[in-house]
């Protein structure tokens, strides 16, 4: 039978909105795979059981049953109420099996005797099962949802909640030819027909595909939630579609003066926007981001220690709003100046081809993919990694060059990079002395966000991106002799204890306050700047956080503990040194680098956020002069904001600024509803979007099992937080209050091994888990308790209820 049956749209939103039974009954009577379908009301099964047993029997000779609940609550056009009433599977085909898993599923029924008992045999060697929502749950966008499950076999994985689920999302208007998986198509095909069925009516579906590749359909129910979807957010997305392919499609072409035929673009690779501003920033926050960082900043603090000089290239790009990171123009910035240009262009396309292949690195890339200082692992890394990249005479100048930048790195001069970027971040502190007098009018408080901003580039976010990239060169160095068994892990971790950054500083002057040793007034004038989402004017800052000293405070601080190398451990490292051509340079030396480097990274990023912080609060005393909330100033750019400076508005500043504000909420809420994946590998990743997992860096090696909080920089009364497991999205040091509370563990969605938080819960001994990614984050906020095992690196949510 035709799928698209001649129904009017009255009767078809009554098939959806029927009972479960009805809708598969119709379903299989128009030729769509369904199982088998029986059904019955409690009415029926109370006054003739033994028959319709025997009925049961007769029909499903030689199955395994499904026997599920179908009740007038289920699926009706306000509520699905998905799983509030029981379904036994893999039921026996005996009569006292059927009797049991009926009687159970009665149990969980009201007292309505109409209601209807649902039975139909098992779906067999499953290959994949899943849902699919044939509009996006939460907003109507539109994007089919997939969620499925190819790995157990069994039917009901996604719709119980376990973890094996994986989730892709795929755009209207996808080209068949973008698929590589067999399995999707038939999802696809599915999809195209119930559309047909039932047109203009956004469903519910739960499938399988067994190992034959047959589709069965499962159920199909309206979604509910239409009611509270964007209005003409299809259009709206739809519009802008074929403009994002066209854009994604030039950016992987190749480029002048960058090396590298293609591009990957990643929210998470290098200066991480997702982690610091967020997957879709608001528009200030993204526009301070890339003029204080990601315009030029990053570049020109690698070439000052010996990195490639680039081209006027950017780092960051908006995808509509949502920020990716170019990989190329990353890998590039990467490269030891000098290095010949047929080598580039061989190691380039060796590192995106790697990532290509292995998504998951997204996050990791310094350290798993490119190779962006020299190390005791660099020869037996490369050689695993890229064994036929390089012929032995490429590779041994490729060497060459980045062990030499490396031994300059480390070389302690006086005009060493680290040693001035450390000198030019004490002149941003010098300069913070200096209070500005406010003239109480918009142009003037304007013109003194533009100096700081320049204040800030100048003396804090470039020395601070230097100082930072030592970091990743001192942690990549101490790795390696870990595994060259120069030094045990643990000793490391006991180095990394051994001295305090402005974070534990931080920590101990909160203990100060509490003792009455440090007045409160004290303690915010130094670290009254902090804030989580250090770029976001809507995100509190300590100053402005009634709460900030109520609550439990943290027990047994970290203590700080004299460290030395031993006799044996000086030794292995010095011979390690020694056989890599580290000539000058002594185990001494190296650990003294890192600590520098270290305790710099933390130094520098406090001092320059404090310009930061002042930046914002200058942009809200303009936003005030104006008439504008802090919600409409997230909605401008610095740039409209500067604009003023050098030329006069075309009309008054109220109306002219809000039209901006209206235009950038609009696009705004569009950008939220793009779903775009962690890496963007090629130009049908737009139309298909599966969401790469990310593998947690977990830290420590202890276990523990509690109830989770969710902060966010929008938290503005703080709740109890002793023992409890700690979720925040971005590893953001304007969080670091959270370690003056007893918190049981810290989980974040996004953020590295080498992150800031990273580090303090390594420094106090808290489990944690960071950057565990988009959907393992969800889901255990959602089930609002977790089981957190660092020594076993597994991380799940455990349902309260």
């Amino acid at each position: 039978m035709d799928k698209s049956v001649m129904l009017d749209k009255k009767t078809k939103e009554y098939l959806l909105t029927g009972t479960k039974a009805e809708t598969l009954e119709f379903l299989e009577n128009i030729e769509y795979n369904v199982p088998s379908v029986f059904y019955f009301t409690v009415k029926e099964w109370k006054e003739n059981k033994l028959d319709l047993i025997e009925k049961v029997l007769a029909k499903y000779e030689g199955n395994l049953l499904a026997i599920r609940s179908s009740t007038k609550a289920e699926d009706t056009a306000d509520s699905s109420m998905a799983g509030a009433f029981e379904s036994i599977l893999n039921v026996k085909l005996n009569a006292e099996s059927i009797d049991k898993a009926v009687e159970k599923v009665i149990a969980s029924f009201d007292e309505d005797q109409t209601n209807q008992i649902l039975v139909q045999p098992m779906v067999t060697n499953v290959a994949m099962s899943g849902v699919i929502m044939t509009q996006v749950l939460d907003d109507g966008s539109p994007y089919y949802v997939v969620n499925y499950d190819d790995k157990t076999g069994l039917t009901d994985t996604v719709t119980s909640g376990a973890t094996v689920n994986k989730t892709v999302y795929i755009y209207y208007g996808v080209d068949r030819n973008d698929f590589d998986s067999p399995f999707l198509l038939l999802v696809l095909d599915l999809i195209e027909a119930l559309k047909l069925t039932f047109p203009n009516i956004p469903l519910d579906i739960e499938f399988a595909i067994n190992k034959s590749m047959e589709m069965s359909l499962l159920q199909v129910r309206k979604i509910t939630t239409v009611n509270t979807w964007k209005m003409h957010i299809t259009d709206q997305v739809s519009d802008r579609m074929l403009y994002l392919k066209e854009y994604v499609g030039q950016l992987m072409q190749n480029r002048p003066h960058l090396y590298g035929q293609k591009t990957l673009l990643g929210f998470m690779p290098d200066w991480n926007p997702a982690e610091m501003i967020g997957v879709v920033p608001h528009p200030l926050a993204m526009s301070l981001y890339r003029e204080l960082i990601t315009k030029r900043v990053w570049s020109v603090a690698r070439e000052k220690m010996g990195y490639r000089k680039m081209p006027n290239v950017e780092l960051m790009i908006s995808l509509f709003g949502r920020a990716y990171i170019d990989v190329r123009n990353s890998i590039n910035s990467f490269l030891p100046e000098g290095l010949p240009s047929a080598i580039s262009e061989k190691m380039v396309n060796a590192y995106i081809e790697r990532l290509n292949k292995f998504p998951f690195l997204h996050d990791k890339i310094e350290f798993e993919v490119v190779h962006t200082a020299y190390d005791f692992d660099f020869e037996k890394n490369f050689q695993e990694r890229y064994p036929d990249v390089l012929s032995r005479e490429e590779f041994l100048n490729y060497k060459g060059l980045l062990r030499n930048l490396t031994i300059k790195a480390i070389d302690d001069k006086y005009e060493s990079s680290l040693n001035v970027a450390i000198r030019d971040i004490e002149i941003l502190k010098s300069i913070q002395k200096v209070k500005y007098l406010q003239d109480g009018n918009s142009f003037s408080i304007a013109d003194q966000i533009n100096t700081q901003i320049d204040e800030c580039k100048n003396y804090g976010t470039l020395p601070f991106s230097i100082i930072a990239r030592h970091g990743f060169i001192a942690e990549g160095i101490l790795r390696s002799a870990v595994s060259n068994k120069g030094i045990s892990e643990e000793r490391v971790k006991e180095f990394k204890s051994s001295f305090n950054t402005v974070a534990g500083e931080l920590s101990e002057d909160f203990q100060r306050v509490l003792k009455n040793e440090l007045s409160k007034d004290e303690y915010l004038s130094k670290y009254g700047h902090l804030r989580p989402g250090s770029y976001d004017i809507l995100s509190p800052n300590y100053a402005n956080r009634e709460d900030l000293f109520e609550g439990i405070p943290r027990k047994n601080q970290h203590s700080i503990k004299p460290f030395k190398l031993s006799k044996e451990e000086t030794s292995k490292i010095n011979i390690l040194l020694g056989e890599h051509g580290f000539d000058n340079i002594k185990a001494e030396d190296l650990f003294k680098y890192a600590k520098k480097a270290i305790i710099g990274r933390e130094y520098a990023k406090f001092i320059f956020t404090k310009h930061l912080s002042e930046i914002l609060e200058n942009m809200a005393e303009w936003g005030k002069i104006e008439g504008f909330t802090r919600d409409q100033l997230a909605m401008l750019s610095i740039e409209d904001v500067l604009s003023v400076l050098i030329a006069p508005l075309t009309d008054d500043t109220k109306s002219y600024y809000e039209r901006k504000i209206d235009k950038a909420e609009n696009n705004f809420s569009v950008a939220s509803s793009f779903k775009l994946s962690y890496l963007i590998r090629s130009v049908r990743d737009v139309h298909i979007v599966p969401m790469q997992r990310s593998e947690a860096n977990f830290i420590g090696n202890r276990r523990i099992e509690a109830e989770v909080v969710e902060l966010t920089p929008y938290t503005k009364e703080i709740p109890l937080l002793e023992n409890k497991i700690i979720c925040i999205e971005g590893a953001d040091p304007g969080y670091d209050w959270i370690f003056t509370r007893n918190i049981g563990g810290l989980i974040t969605k996004y953020g590295g091994a080498n992150s800031h938080m990273a580090i303090r819960s390594a420094e106090l001994n808290i489990p944690a888990a960071i950057g565990c990614g988009e959907q393992p984050y969800n889901r255990i906020v959602a089930a609002q308790k977790c089981l957190l095992d660092c020594q076993r690196k597994n991380l799940e949510p455990i349902e309260l209820s």
